[in-house]
C-alpha cells in the first residue's frame, strides 16, 4: 500500500489522478499559519532537548523488576512462610492450598508475558541514543525505511511474529545465496537478539508453569497447633519411686525391700502385684498397653488418648533380640551302625555350653527363664546385668512336616520324638529409658538409653518369678515363621519385650509429657521442584535482563537530547501516521506524546483508501478526502 502525503490529493468518484513525489529532503511541509510563531517552536524545542529518559527508565524498569521479583517472593512466601513446607525426594511440600499456589505462578507467568513489550519499550530509549548519536556521524548504524519498520514491529508488537519477521530478513542474504542492499544495523542485530532471549525466557517460564499444572497434586497433610487443655498431660510412665522407697517396707522383709513389695518372704506378694500386669498383657487394663515403637522398641504408653493431639513422653522400655541355637546345642551320640542318635522319643540331647552357648539347659523342654552371668536361670530380681540374657528349650507341634531327625527348611525347628519339633532360643533383653513422639497414631522412637539393674530387676520381678508360667511367651508365638510375614525369632523377640514390660504394671506410675500440641489434617500441595525452580530461575533470569536494559539505556542517553522523540519512532506507529497524514505543526512536533502531535482535526482530515494513479501506474494507496 502506498502512502499519499498530506499535499497530495485523493481520487475523487473512482478517477485516477497522479500521486506526486515527495520532496527528497524526507522533511514535511508547513502550512503558512504554523510558522506565525517561531519562539513557540524555539521554546517547544528547548523544552524537548532538557527531557530527560532517565527518570522514566528507573522508573518503569524498577516497577517491572519489582513485580517479576515480587511474584517470585509472594509464590515461595505463600508456600513456605504463610505455611510449613518442606522437601521430600524432588517434590516441595507445603500445606497451602494447591488452587491458590497455581493461580499465582499462573498469575506470575502472565505478567512476565506482559513485560516484554514494556521491556522493548524502554530498550527503544538506548536504540534512539544510539540512533541520533548515528545520525550525527552519519555512521551505520542508521536503520532504512524496511529496518526501521522491522524495529517498529520489534519494540511496538515484541511477539514471536515480529521476531520471525526479522530474522527472515536478518537472514534473507544468506539463505538465497545473494548479497544485501544494505547491510542490517547493529540497532536491529541487537533488538533482534534481545526479543529472542526476552521470549525464550518467558516461554520457559510459561512451560514450567503449565508444567506445575499438569504434575501438581492436592494431598493430605499433618499439621500441629497449640493444645489448649492443660489439665490432661500424664502420658509419660516410671517406675514409682514411692513403692521402691526402703522406708515404706518392712525392714525385716529382705525380698520386698529388693522387689519393691512386689514379692516378699512370707507369702509371695499378693495377687493384686499380678493383676493389673495380666490386665496389660491382654490389653484389658484402664490405665497402660504396650505397643511398639518405628523400630520395634516396646514400650508403655497410656490406654487411651484424647482425639487429634500429638505429644512427646519419657517412658520404659524392653528391647529384645532372640536367636535359635539349636544346632549348636545338639549332641547326638553314634550308634554302632554309624547312624546318629539325638536320644529317646520325649529327651533331645542338648548340651549347650559344650556348642559354645552360655546356656545351661536341660535336655527336656525348658521354660523361658533369664539367666545369671554363668548362663544358668535365674529370678528376675536377681538379673546381674542390663542387657542380660533369656532361654528356653521348646517343643511344639507346629513345626513337624519335615522328616523326623531333620531341621524344618524353614523355621530352624529340628523335628525328633513324639514331642514334636525342638527350638532352642536365647535372647539378648535391654530394659530402656525411651523418648519417643506420638503422632498420626503412631509411635517414633526419638532417643533411649540403658536403665540401670536395679530398674531391670524391677521391671523384670514379675516376669521372671516364682509364681507365673515361663511358657507364655512360646505359647503366644507357636507355629510363627511358617509363612513370609517374618521368622519365629523375630516373633518371639516382639513378644517377649511386649510381656516382660507389661507383667510389671503394677510398679508404673504415670508423669508428665515433655510437649504436646493439637494435630490436625489440611489439603495441602505437592510441586515437583524441577518446574518449580524453572519457573523461578525463569523470573529472575528476566529480571536481570531488565536491569541490563535500564542500565545501558541510563549510561547510552547521558548527554544526548532527543532521545525520547527518536524513541517514539521505534516504538509508536501513530507518530508514522501523523508525519504522513497529520498537520505538520511545527511546535507539536516537539511533543514527546504521539496523541499530542496531531493538533485539532476536522471533517477534511479523513482518509480514504483504494487505487489510485502515480505517474502512468495504478497504486493503491491511503488519501486524504
Amino acid at each position: 500500500m502506498a502512502y499519499v502525503p498530506n499535499e497530495y490529493a485523493p481520487l475523487q468518484n473512482h478517477q485516477f489522478a497522479p500521486i506526486a513525489s515527495p520532496s527528497t529532503s524526507g522533511s514535511p511541509s508547513y502550512r503558512n499559519e504554523d510558522l506565525n510563531h517561531p519562539s513557540d517552536v524555539i521554546a517547544a524545542q528547548e523544552r524537548a532537548s532538557r527531557r530527560s529518559v532517565a527518570g522514566v527508565t528507573c522508573l518503569v524498569g524498577t516497577l517491572v523488576i519489582c513485580i517479576l521479583l515480587g511474584m517470585i517472593v509472594l509464590l515461595l512466601a505463600y508456600l513456605c512462610v504463610a505455611h510449613k513446607c518442606y522437601t521430600s525426594k524432588l517434590a516441595l511440600i507445603s500445606s497451602a492450598p494447591l488452587g491458590k499456589v497455581l493461580t499465582i505462578s499462573q498469575v506470575g507467568s502472565h505478567v512476565a508475558t506482559a513485560s516484554v513489550p514494556i521491556v522493548m519499550g524502554l530498550f527503544s530509549y538506548l536504540l534512539g541514543a544510539q540512533w541520533l548519536q548515528s545520525s550525527s556521524t552519519r555512521s551505520q548504524n542508521r536503520p532504512s525505511p524496511k529496518q526501521l519498520g522491522l524495529l517498529l514491529s520489534i519494540c511496538n508488537g515484541a511477539n514471536i511474529s515480529a521476531l520471525f519477521t526479522s530474522l527472515k530478513y536478518l537472514f534473507r542474504g544468506k539463505k538465497s545465496h545473494k548479497v544485501q542492499d544494505i547491510q542490517s544495523p547493529p540497532i536491529l542485530r541487537r533488538s533482534i537478539l534481545l526479543l529472542a532471549l526476552l521470549l525464550t525466557v518467558v516461554y520457559i517460564a510459561t512451560a514450567a508453569d503449565t508444567w506445575s499444572h499438569a504434575v501438581s497434586q492436592t494431598i493430605t497433610i499433618t499439621s500441629n497447633g497449640a493444645y489448649s487443655p492443660s489439665a490432661i498431660r500424664n502420658f509419660g510412665r516410671a517406675i514409682n519411686v514411692t513403692m521402691c522407697d526402703p522406708s515404706t517396707l518392712s525392714a525385716y522383709d529382705a525380698l520386698g525391700q529388693t522387689t519393691c513389695g512386689l514379692v516378699n518372704d512370707g507369702g509371695g506378694g499378693s495377687g493384686k502385684t499380678f493383676a493389673e500386669g495380666l490386665r496389660v498383657v491382654s490389653n484389658s487394663s484402664a490405665l497402660h498397653r504396650v505397643v511398639f515403637t518405628d523400630d520395634q522398641i516396646a514400650i508403655l504408653v497410656p490406654q487411651s488418648l484424647p482425639a487429634n493431639i500429638t505429644y512427646s513422653a519419657q517412658t520404659l522400655g524392653v528391647k529384645a533380640h532372640c536367636m535359635t541355637v539349636t544346632k549348636q546345642c545338639m549332641t547326638p551320640t553314634t550308634n554302632s551302625d554309624g547312624s546318629l542318635n539325638y536320644g529317646a522319643e520325649a529327651v533331645l540331647f542338648l548340651n549347650c555350653t559344650k556348642g559354645g552357648v552360655k546356656y545351661g539347659n536341660s535336655t527336656t523342654q525348658s521354660y523361658l527363664c533369664s539367666l545369671d552371668s554363668a548362663g544358668y536361670c535365674t529370678l528376675g530380681w536377681n538379673i546381674p546385668s542390663n542387657p542380660f540374657t533369656t532361654g528356653e528349650v521348646i517343643t511344639s507341634q507346629a513345626y513337624i512336616d519335615s522328616a523326623v531327625d531333620t531341621f524344618d527348611t524353614n523355621t530352624g525347628w529340628f523335628v525328633h520324638g513324639n514331642s514334636g519339633a525342638w527350638n532352642v532360643v536365647v535372647c539378648n533383653v535391654s530394659t530402656l529409658d525411651v523418648v519417643y513422639t506420638y503422632a498420626s497414631s503412631r509411635y517414633f522412637h526419638y532417643s533411649s538409653s540403658l536403665t540401670d539393674v536395679n530398674s531391670t530387676q524391677h521391671i523384670m520381678t514379675i516376669g521372671f518369678s516364682y509364681y507365673t508360667g515361663s511358657n507364655f511367651v512360646s505359647t503366644a508365638v507357636d507355629g510363627a515363621g511358617l509363612n513370609s510375614n517374618g521368622t519365629y525369632e523375630d516373633a518371639y523377640a516382639l513378644e517377649l519385650s511386649r510381656q516382660m514390660l507389661a507383667r510389671g504394671a503394677q510398679l508404673y506410675e504415670t508423669t508428665n509429657t515433655l510437649g504436646v500440641e493439637y494435630e490436625y489434617n489440611v489439603i495441602g500441595t505437592r510441586l515437583q521442584l524441577i518446574p518449580l525452580v524453572l519457573f523461578c530461575v525463569s523470573m529472575v533470569t528476566l529480571a536481570a535482563f531488565v536491569l541490563l536494559v535500564i542500565l545501558r539505556t541510563i549510561q547510552a542517553s547521558r548527554n544526548v537530547s532527543y532521545v525520547h522523540l527518536a524513541a517514539l519512532y521505534l516504538k509508536d506507529p501513530i507518530m508514522t501516521v501523523q508525519r504522513l497524514y497529520g498537520h505538520a505543526d511545527p511546535v507539536l512536533s516537539w511533543e514527546d506524546r504521539s496523541d499530542k502531535t496531531f493538533g485539532a482535526e476536522s471533517e477534511a482530515d479523513r482518509l480514504l483508501v483504494g487505487p489510485a494513479l502515480s505517474g502512468p501506474h495504478t497504486v493503491f494507496a491511503v488519501t486524504k478526502g
